[in-house]
């Protein structure tokens, strides 16, 4: 059964068969009859909302030939995943998104331990979702696991940290419990690239000093809107290639480590919203830097006035320290700094009138305390109304800004 629906998104250019598809193989034609050529993969895809209802067969699971698993927008399946055959070798890709509250459950072991197993996407989802707490063969080719928003309770069981993963977004659930292992005997994430356990809101600890070992491949890690306590590890600088850090909304203390001069690929660095104190000139030295968003700490001392020296100039650049202990001037070297998009710093100690017109002809949109900046169309006045009052306390909402969202 299949009808042909226009998508973008589809192994067959513009063509999406809806249904279960037959092929010649993997990445082959589709077939419309068997009676000359033999089956070699399946799909079964139901992308498409139909009000599919009930629970999934347990034949499902005895596909042999099965490569692709979609299952999006039925609103009113119940039940969980059924398991899955041993002897299905063609499997490497089940999407499921968009669901109904009655459809969830435990991802089966036995689909995890497919041996072609490479995308599982279990993402946007009204049911609740859980991951099993053992998992003895995990899929050696299963590179992207992407579990966000879709309700996920319960601990993250340490198969996750030892597989071969690439991604890993766990973003938006309920997940809880120490958030990474601090286990010197640990071989975790040897293939890491992106990490995102942001908004779970219960996952708790420090950041351990093996983090570092991640240095090799990881690019992102995003821990951001959790329970974290403690400082910014040393190892950190170890990370030479990560490009986006985000530890914002924690419970996090100390200063910024020395070693984070070494974070030479790093272009968004996100605190907001903890306990961080001391000085923020380790910022001079990351080169590449295009978002510093460090709203509400203890930050203290001058504003280092080399941040984004060496940007790209075709780069949009945002710089939001409000709500800290900032004091002295501002540099004047903001002014010049080409595409600098937002400025905030809000609720600080800065000197009256410390901001040029330059940088408020040349800066899109900066917002100040209103002692601070003259020339500012926008600006904070504490003693005011609410409305300025929401002023005040504005920030970026980095999550949106970076693209988290989507991965």
């Amino acid at each position: 059964w299949h009808k042909i629906y226009k998508r973008w998104n589809f192994q067959f250019e513009e063509v999406d068969p809806a249904g279960i598809v037959c092929q010649t193989g993997p990445w082959g034609d589709i077939l419309l009859n068997d009676e000359e050529i033999m089956v070699g993969r399946l799909i079964v895809n139901f992308r498409i909302k139909n009000n599919l209802t009930g629970t999934l067969p347990p034949e499902l699971g005895h596909l042999v030939d099965i490569g692709n698993l979609l299952i999006e927008q039925q609103k009113h399946l119940t039940g969980s995943l059924p398991p899955m055959m041993p002897s299905i070798t063609l499997l490497e890709s089940v999407g499921i998104l968009f669901n109904g509250p009655d459809f969830g459950g435990e991802i089966p072991v036995s689909l995890l331990e497919l041996p072609s197993l490479s995308y599982l996407t279990v993402k946007q989802n009204s049911g609740s979702w859980s991951l099993p707490d053992n998992v003895d063969n995990i899929s050696p080719k299963l590179t992207n696991l992407d579990v966000s928003h879709s309700n996920f309770r319960g601990t993250i069981p340490r198969w996750i940290y030892e597989s071969n993963v690439v991604v890993l977004d766990l973003a938006f659930n309920y997940l809880h419990g120490p958030i990474l292992p601090d286990d010197e005997t640990f071989h975790w994430f040897p293939r890491i690239e992106f990490l995102s356990f942001h908004g779970n809101r219960h996952l708790y600890g420090t950041l351990p000093d093996a983090l570092g070992r991640l240095g090799g491949t990881l690019k992102v890690l995003a821990l951001g809107n959790n329970q974290i306590g403690g400082s910014v590890p040393e190892s950190i600088g170890n990370l030479s290639n990560l490009e986006l850090l985000s530890l914002d909304d924690n419970a996090m203390t100390g200063t910024l480590p020395s070693s984070m001069t070494s974070m030479t690929s790093l272009r968004h660095l996100v605190l907001s919203s903890n306990s961080f104190h001391g000085s923020v000139t380790v910022l001079e030295s990351m080169k590449n830097l295009t978002s510093v968003l460090i709203h509400s700490n203890e930050f203290s001392g001058e504003l280092p006035g080399g941040i984004f020296d060496g940007v790209s100039s075709d780069s949009s650049l945002y710089l939001d320290v409000g709500i800290n202990r900032f004091s002295g001037d501002i540099p004047s070297s903001y002014g010049n700094v080409p595409n600098l998009t937002f400025f905030g710093a809000t609720r600080n100690g800065f000197e009256n009138n410390t901001v040029d017109n330059i940088t408020c002809d040349n800066v899109e949109f900066t917002i100040m305390d209103c002692s601070a900046c003259s020339c500012c169309n926008v600006c904070c006045d504490p003693s005011d109304d609410l409305s300025s009052r929401e002023i005040c306390d504005f920030h970026m909402d980095s999550f949106r800004l970076l693209g988290l969202e989507c991965g």
